[in-house]
């Protein structure tokens, strides 16, 4: 090949006298050939290849270039693959080059495929080989059902597909059934388990603190957890108990974990799992708690407030969130307040007293219409909210006057707030005394409620934020707690912990705090759900026969069972869930078929991905996009857009969107690495037949991912799907419809 090298070099004295100089070398050939090899061939396309001919020497020359296959392996030459002009003449001036193109269908009894294309003439000759990998027409697709139920319920589900098989290329390789009777025990698997925090501040301390009491009560007052986990600890050489789900079902995911950016979370989870029965030793816990508190003394201000780092202002948010996470173990009746903790109390309260009062004396200064005020801020509404959580310490008139001032100001403008502020503002009144506000405030949240067989009772606006309410999680732990001081109805305090129990199901609980408020609500609101005996309250019947698990999972009732190809019947895809506990229970049925490409038809499900694809067309308008079709086919050099759609109907983490490409487009980004479109952040990486894509979290919604290619060859292709799945909950999948692209030049 034609190598250009440039040389520099650059020289001084003592005095910074310089001076440089540049050369440049080139290394050719008189005749030289550049083929334009695609990156891969697939089964049942009509591809073309073309090559360059350059003629770099000083005279005419007159020649045939010629295309063969070989075999990698042995080098022997493969004839009779179709390729039509397989030798084609050429004549080139000095310093002319030219282009030959050969068109063939590629060969469907091979896996890879040597290329070579060799110039010559009398006095010179030049070659290039390359070995293309050749892709099947077909691939393993997989489908899935949920099968999701509630308490004392009984239904049917059915997998269309399988069931009215209509494909007669279609061939079954697996079917899988997973079920778990009682996966409210999948949140007590989520509990945290700390150490000593690696970042010595009040905030992690305080989280150790709080999750080794809150722990230890629940072993306590729910003696039927620690039992269970004890059984899951005696179980360790069944390893499927402790893993991640990131690491579970690898045979069902479309991806290897250690193709994804997310080794090192499923790793962290599985050992946090395994750690779980030291969230509940007594000497570990007492050990550990005595040694948070020493650190949240040392970490305390003069002033009264907790500073984040020792050294650091005391900050009003961090005391805030200390006090409050004081009170809720209180309210719990988890832990014991000793003289030493109620002392670090006062001293907080006295602190988050004054700064409030100095607030209200700015606000007064710099206000003339003050009293007109329809809202106050955040960090107001949170002092009024923990403030009234200490009762015991005195209170002077000037807060007296500020508190009642703002409880008015709230009483009579609380729809001015969001799904937080509001739940505290239902506390404070309730508090208060305030039956009418609380009403007012549950009505509203009735009002704006989704309720959703499957999903439960939940808020659809409802976002992370800062402070107490760090995630959704917290945010409709709050609501829940407003909830049930209000008295609410246990179907609404159970239709709330089912979506708690489903956020689960697809996401990792990373927030230590919203863990544990959780796993309490899930354990202190509503029926009983962790009282049931998984191993006999649910039966699932496939086809008409009762599924015979080997064994199940302690605890939740989880079992999976196989089906191979020589065992899979249609009738199969019929399911029926006869479920007599209390708790929701779930399961799916997972597909696995290969199929042709160009016959795989769409699915839709509540994780939805479109794919289509589009040529960028340039007129005096401007630039627009023209969908590609039958009736539109490309050309060479076009530039092709690909959009993809994934819509999803609630948050999920750990996804993998996979597009592959066929073998006539050459994409424009080639290098991997992190990307925005929109407030959307992902990991694309290009790989030679797909361009994939990880998502660590999507919110409930729509996104519209697009990327750019090339056309670079004739033909006619097989352009692939476009698959989407959860890797934390696999059942979540979907998948596009084949299709078929035609270049012309």
């Amino acid at each position: 090949s034609n190598t250009r090298w440039r040389f520099r070099v650059l020289a001084h004295d003592k005095n910074l006298n310089t001076g440089s100089a540049e050369a440049f070398a080139v290394s050719q050939k008189e005749l030289m050939v550049t083929p334009n090899m695609p990156r891969f061939l697939r089964h049942g396309d009509r591809t073309s290849i073309s090559t360059k001919i350059s003629n770099l020497s000083s005279e005419t020359i007159n020649g045939t270039v010629t295309l063969e296959f070989f075999d990698p392996v042995t080098d022997e030459v493969i004839k009779d693959k179709g390729v039509e002009n397989q030798s084609q003449p050429f004549s080139l001036a000095k310093d002319v080059s030219s282009d030959a193109a050969w068109t063939f269908d590629v060969p469907s009894d091979i896996d890879i495929i040597g290329v070579r294309i060799v110039a010559r003439s009398d006095a010179f000759s030049d070659g290039e080989q390359h070995a293309l990998p050749v892709l099947p027409n077909r691939m393993m697709v997989m489908e899935s059902l949920r099968l999701d139920v509630n308490g004392n319920e009984t239904k049917e589900f059915s997998m269309d597909q399988l069931v009215h098989k209509t494909s007669g290329s279609a061939e079954e390789y697996r079917l899988t059934l997973e079920f778990a009777s009682n996966p409210a025990w999948y949140a007590v698997q989520a509990l945290p388990v700390l150490s000593n925090p690696q970042s010595d501040n009040a905030v992690s301390w305080f989280a150790s603190y709080y999750a080794y009491t809150l722990g230890y009560h629940i072993s306590q007052a729910y003696p039927n957890v620690a039992r269970m986990i004890d059984v899951w600890k005696k179980q360790g050489g069944d390893a499927d108990t402790f893993l991640s789900n990131l690491e579970k079902n690898e045979e069902l995911k479309n991806v290897l974990l250690e193709e994804t950016p997310w080794v090192l979370e499923a790793k962290n989870e599985s050992e946090q799992k395994q750690k779980l029965s030291l969230l509940f030793d007594l000497n570990r816990s007492t050990m550990l708690t005595n040694a948070a508190i020493d650190k949240l003394k040392d970490l305390q201000a003069s002033q009264g407030g907790w500073s984040w780092f020792k050294g650091f202002r005391p900050d009003v948010t961090i005391t805030h969130y200390i006090l409050y996470g004081f009170d809720q173990l209180k309210k719990l009746e988890a832990g014991t307040i000793t003289d030493g903790i109620r002392a670090m109390q006062a001293k907080a309260v006295s602190y988050i007293d004054s700064e409030a009062l100095s607030r209200f004396e700015e606000l007064k200064k710099g206000n003339r219409d003050w009293r007109k005020i329809q809202t106050i801020p955040v960090y107001d509404l949170e002092y009024l909210y923990v403030r009234s959580a200490y009762p015991q310490y005195p209170v002077s008139d000037a807060l007296t006057q500020m508190t009642d001032f703002y409880t008015s100001v709230l009483e009579k403008n609380w729809t001015r707030y969001g799904l937080y502020e509001r739940a505290i503002i239902a506390q404070i009144m309730h508090r208060k005394g305030n039956a009418s506000v609380v009403n007012d405030i549950l009505r509203s949240y009735r009002e704006h409620a989704t309720t959703d067989v499957e999903q439960g009772m939940f808020w659809a606006n409802n976002r992370s934020r800062v402070f107490m309410s760090q995630s959704a999680v917290s945010v409709h732990t709050f609501i829940m707690e407003a909830f049930q001081l209000g008295g609410a109805k246990p179907s609404e305090m159970d239709g709330m912990k089912r979506w708690l129990l489903k956020q689960k199901q697809t996401q990792q609980w990373e927030s230590t705090h919203a863990t544990m408020d959780a796993v309490y609500a899930l354990l202190n609101a509503g029926n009983d759900w962790f009282s049931s005996d998984a191993g006999t309250a649910a039966t699932v019947v496939l086809g008409g026969e009762v599924v015979e698990p080997d064994s199940k999972e302690a605890g939740t009732g989880y079992f999976k069972k196989v089906w191979n190809r020589s065992e899979i019947r249609p009738e199969m895809g019929q399911a029926k869930v006869i479920h007599q506990g209390n708790q929701p229970a779930w399961g799916a049925l997972y597909r696995q078929y290969f199929e042709e490409l160009d016959k795989i038809v769409t699915t839709d499900a509540s994780l939805d991905v479109e794919k289509r694809l589009f040529t960028e067309q340039t007129d005096a308008s401007g630039t627009k996009l023209v969908e590609v079709n039958e009736s539109r086919p490309l050309k060479i050099g076009d530039k092709v857009v690909v959009r993809l759609t994934v819509r999803t109907d609630r948050d999920i983490e750990f996804v993998h969107l996979k597009d592959m490409r066929g073998a006539f487009l050459e994409p424009v980004e080639q290098i991997s690495g992190v990307r925005w479109q929109g407030a959307t952040i992902y990991y694309q990486a290009t790989k030679d037949a797909s361009t994939n894509f990880y998502f660590d979290h999507l919110s409930r919604g729509v996104y519209v991912l697009e990327y750019a290619a090339y056309v670079t060859r004739t033909g006619d292709y097989s352009n692939g799907i476009a698959t989407i799945q959860c890797l934390y909950a696999p059942e979540f999948t979907a998948h596009t419809a084949g299709m078929r692209v035609r270049v012309e030049k």
